[in-house]
């Protein structure tokens, strides 16, 4: 499962993962291979609202469905702030070798992570988002098609 090269070890990723979409799935393996054990953050529904907008699942039917993942090992919900110190505290509970992430969302959450040399940034996917959905979903109603 580990990407070639790829260091053993736990991967660390986070995400609101709204909507869970064929996107979020692919970053997820690919996250995955990146060591042998994948822990994901989701991101609370307070500190989500905050930079993003209110999510539709909430953050318990979320997390369900990201652990629900054979790629995924373990998840659980973010509810403190995405500062540095809040990467510190899982870099050190996790003992994570790697941490993944598409996009530049909340780059100082990331410091740590960086500084530490296990950062590695993966190219936002385009297409399918959450937002893609909500929309398409909205649409449809419109059109009176649901």
């Amino acid at each position: 499962m580990s990407i070639e090269g790829a260091a053993k070890g736990t991967v660390f990723t986070d995400g609101v993962f709204d909507f869970l979409h064929v996107n979020h799935i692919s970053f997820l393996e690919e996250a995955a291979g990146f060591g042998d054990r994948l822990v994901v953050g989701v991101v609370s529904d307070a500190q989500t609202a905050a930079y993003k907008r209110r999510p539709i699942m909430s953050e318990d039917e979320r997390v369900q469905m990201v652990e629900a993942l054979a790629c995924v090992d373990e998840a659980f919900i973010i509810k403190e702030a995405l500062t540095p110190e809040t990467m510190e505290q899982i870099l050190a509970k996790y003992h994570v070798s790697a941490v993944v992430y598409a996009g530049d969302s909340t780059p100082e959450f990331y410091v740590p992570a960086e500084r530490a040399g296990i950062m590695t940034r993966l190219p936002y996917r385009s297409g399918v988002s959450s937002r893609a959905v909500i929309e398409r979903v909205i649409g449809r109603h419109l059109d009176d098609d649901l």
